[in-house]
């Protein structure tokens, strides 16, 4: 029979007691004891909320519209907004993005009537987007990693006038556009930066005519290529503050009908460029 001793030890402030600790670690203890040392990979898993960023982002807003080549109408002021996105926290590999944004603002119109008309007044504008993002990551340097992505997203607004001589009517913007692009992201503090394209493959306008008497006019104008980009910085874990420009360019559309025969209508070739700062917090 073979007889195995066992190696005990009894605290000072305990002499004379009768219960014993082997040194031997039980299987709790020792999982505890790898998850220190980094042999367990899912202890240091970040969690599902670590890649969580809150902007807010106030812009310059300016859209104009033309014919020919001529400039029909322009308009430009201060817009607010609000964005919520997030990007899948890793290393390296696929990696999926996501982005969320709502904003409002008052803008200046300097722009003419149907007739010809000079007219200034003031456009409201609401709105929001969705936008998804699917691509690869590599390091770039010690400190930083750089993405190739791209994605689709729908965005809608209504731009209502107000203010003016004639009577005002509001448009309802629903572009679906495709973007790429390369993004610049540090591992934990360092520069921000983001470049590519954008286009607007498939977009529905609705021109409620409605205070007119003429009825509603659903167009369609046509997808351009724009540019959008960002650049910035992130200062600590959680804090950064980032420049971004975004466009929309669209074709001019197809004459069409209104709902009630009282009109015919198209969109003008039409540009949107919007400039301005995002201040950020990221969980």
């Amino acid at each position: 029979m073979l007889t195995v001793f066992t190696f005990s030890w009894r605290c000072p402030l305990q002499a004379g007691a009768q219960d014993t600790r082997s040194t031997e670690l039980t299987p709790a203890e020792q999982r505890t004891l790898d998850q220190w040392r980094g042999r367990d990979e899912d202890f240091f898993k970040p969690t599902w909320y670590s890649g969580v960023k809150l902007d807010a982002a106030p812009e310059y807003f300016y859209w104009q519209e033309e014919q020919n080549g001529k400039k029909l109408l322009d308009e430009s002021g201060f817009r607010f907004g609000l964005e919520l996105s997030c990007k899948e926290p890793k290393d390296r590999g696929w990696l999926w993005a996501a982005r969320c944004k709502v904003y409002f603002g008052a803008v200046d119109y300097d722009g003419q009537t149907w007739g010809g008309t000079p007219l200034k007044m003031t456009t409201d504008y609401y709105g929001g987007l969705l936008e998804l993002r699917y691509g690869h990551r590599w390091g770039l340097g010690e400190s930083q990693y750089l993405d190739l992505m791209g994605g689709a997203g729908v965005e809608g607004w209504e731009r209502s006038g107000n203010g003016g001589k004639s009577p005002a009517y509001s448009e309802f913007w629903i572009p679906v556009y495709l973007k790429a692009g390369l993004d610049l992201a540090p591992k934990e503090t360092g520069w921000v930066g983001g470049l590519g394209l954008k286009l607007p493959v498939y977009t529905t306008q609705i021109a409620d005519l409605e205070k007119l008497g003429l009825g509603t006019v659903t167009l369609h104008p046509g997808p351009m290529v724009s540019a959008y980009a960002e650049a910035g910085y992130k200062f600590t874990k959680n804090f950064s503050l980032t420049a971004f420009f975004d466009s929309y360019w669209f074709k001019q559309s197809s004459s069409v009908s209104s709902n009630n025969g009282g009109v015919v209508a198209f969109q003008p070739e039409s540009k949107s460029f919007e400039a301005g700062a995002k201040v950020g917090w990221t969980f």
